[in-house]
């Protein structure tokens, strides 16, 4: 018996050490690729500076504004409350505004926001990175409008994106903010190519407040909302009700909560609370995932069957929503649901720490990990970057229900133990 204790010793210990220095190895393994993925960028950059040269003489028109917005879904639901500012601002008011956008979120635009500019180019993001010859459209279009002035107001500008596009319109000003990549060199380049550049006084900043103060800066005026809005026209008036939604997907492994601790959730929610669980996601990856939990629990699955504008409604309808950090808290938030962020820490400050940020309504958990390096480093803020993919899955559904319940401030009707499941340990903040 005693054998037999010391060796599960030996065996545990021996894992705790293998676990302590993998952590190092990936982290260091990160930091490399990114390096790499740097000089690859800044060479890219200069070959297709060079592809521009057979782009027409540019010939900018008075009083005409391209706003650059490439940026995906959940940080454009961070900006568009501010973009009705160029709109109704003294400096802008009496110019053409045209708006480069994504077409990930081009339906939302539409229904929401579509009188906020008088035109609009959509961008293909993949299709942009990937064809020389859609990159090259792109850019004879913009050079061809004839833009006196660039506003690219994104925190964190793509070299290759909304650089590039800025480089193609050739106008006569360009505005920006001071860009904040993690890659100095790729800053210095970027800032190099606007005239007047917008210095954050607060680099950790949620986004949507930086959006604000951006457009203070830029326009003259401000949203006057303390929060993100987005009001659906033509959504139900039908009061929410007591279905959850969970988005189970996210675009790298290191934010994703596992398929297990999903699972474990769902039946543990459904042991204590009446509604239906719906799952939710886009991506194919995503909606295998989805189907492999809905196989375990019978929850509901709309993944990659419903439009992002139907997606934006049920969302209006739901009793709360869990997510990873994806645009989906983002949604949630702007919908002014109970939105309860599974995280692993990366970009905090920026996007997922929503209470600290004064807006209300919602929770986060992030992993025991990271809180105990952010109780060490206060001055941690939204260049971390740290997260492993072991990180996220520790937090235990048990927390995530507790936190809900929380959010909620919902009352169980029963709680039986033993559908907690045994792993239950996580973090929180």
């Amino acid at each position: 018996m005693a054998a037999t204790v010391i060796c599960i010793y030996f065996v545990t210990m021996i894992d705790s050490i293998m676990k302590l220095e993998v952590r190092p190895v990936s982290l260091l393994l990160r930091r490399r690729h990114s390096r790499l993925e740097c000089a690859r960028t800044l060479a890219a950059f200069e070959e297709w500076r060079e592809v521009q040269r057979q782009l027409h003489a540019p010939h900018p028109h008075s009083k005409r504004l391209l706003i650059v917005r490439l940026d995906d879904i959940g940080d454009y639901l961070l900006f568009r409350n501010h973009l009705s500012m160029y709109r109704h601002s003294a400096r802008w008011g009496a110019h053409a505004i045209t708006l480069l956008g994504n077409a990930s979120w081009k339906e939302i635009f539409t229904v929401c926001d579509g009188d906020a500019v008088d035109d609009t180019i959509w961008v293909d993001k993949g299709a942009y990175l990937s064809s020389a010859a859609y990159r090259f459209q792109i850019w004879a279009m913009l050079r061809a409008r004839g833009f006196e002035t660039v506003i690219a107001p994104s925190r964190t500008r793509p070299l290759l994106l909304d650089d590039l596009c800025r480089l193609a319109a050739a106008p006569v000003h360009g505005i920006a903010s001071a860009n904040n990549y993690v890659h100095p060199a790729w800053n210095r380049l970027s800032d190099e190519l606007y005239q007047e550049l917008f210095v954050p006084g607060d680099a950790r900043a949620h986004e949507f407040h930086f959006n604000r103060r951006f457009a203070a800066w830029s326009c003259g005026i401000r949203f006057g909302g303390i929060r993100p809005l987005l009001e659906l026209p033509d959504a139900s008036l039908t009061a929410a009700g007591p279905d959850i939604i969970c988005f189970i997907g996210a675009n790298t492994r290191s934010r994703r909560w596992p398929a297990k601790r999903w699972i474990e959730f769902i039946k543990a929610y459904r042991s204590r609370h009446d509604g239906r669980v719906i799952l939710a996601g886009g991506s194919q990856a995503e909606q295998e995932i989805a189907a492999r939990i809905q196989a375990e629990t019978g929850a509901d699955n709309i993944a990659g069957t419903v439009s992002l504008l139907e997606l934006a409604r049920r969302v209006s309808r739901a009793r709360a929503v869990l997510s990873n950090d994806t645009m989906a808290v983002h949604l949630s938030v702007s919908l002014n649901r109970p939105t309860l962020i599974i995280a692993n820490g990366v970009n905090y400050q920026r996007f997922t720490d929503y209470d600290t940020a004064g807006i209300e309504g919602v929770a986060t958990l992030y992993p025991r990990v990271f809180d105990r390096k952010r109780r060490r480093r206060p001055d941690l803020f939204h260049h971390y970057t740290d997260a492993l993919t072991s990180d996220i899955a520790s937090i235990g559904a048990g927390d995530v229900l507790e936190r809900l319940e929380a959010l909620l401030g919902a009352r169980p009707h029963e709680a039986p133990a033993e559908a907690m499941g045994a792993d239950t340990q996580g973090g929180g903040s």
